[in-house]
């Protein structure tokens, strides 16, 4: 999967709307907007305003523990 990531990543990292991040976030412009869709896993996460907040959601999100995360000490 990382390598699949890697090439979605490669592919659209040098695009004029939206970006991908390595990790497998992706923020889709809308149609007639400067509005960005955050999708990650297949999922639409959330509806930014512009580039900037749809970059610091991703990075509040891709931090935050996942149900299910054990932490080992």
């Amino acid at each position: 999967m990382e390598k699949e990531l890697r090439e979605v990543y490669n592919f659209y990292k040098n695009t004029k709307d939206g970006f991908v991040t390595k990790d497998g976030y992706a923020a889709i412009p809308l149609t007639g907007r400067k509005s960005l869709v955050i999708c990650y896993n297949g999922q639409i996460l959330k509806t930014c305003q512009n580039e900037k907040s749809a970059r610091n959601f991703i990075k509040k999100h891709s931090t935050q523990s996942r149900k299910g995360t054990v932490f080992v000490k």
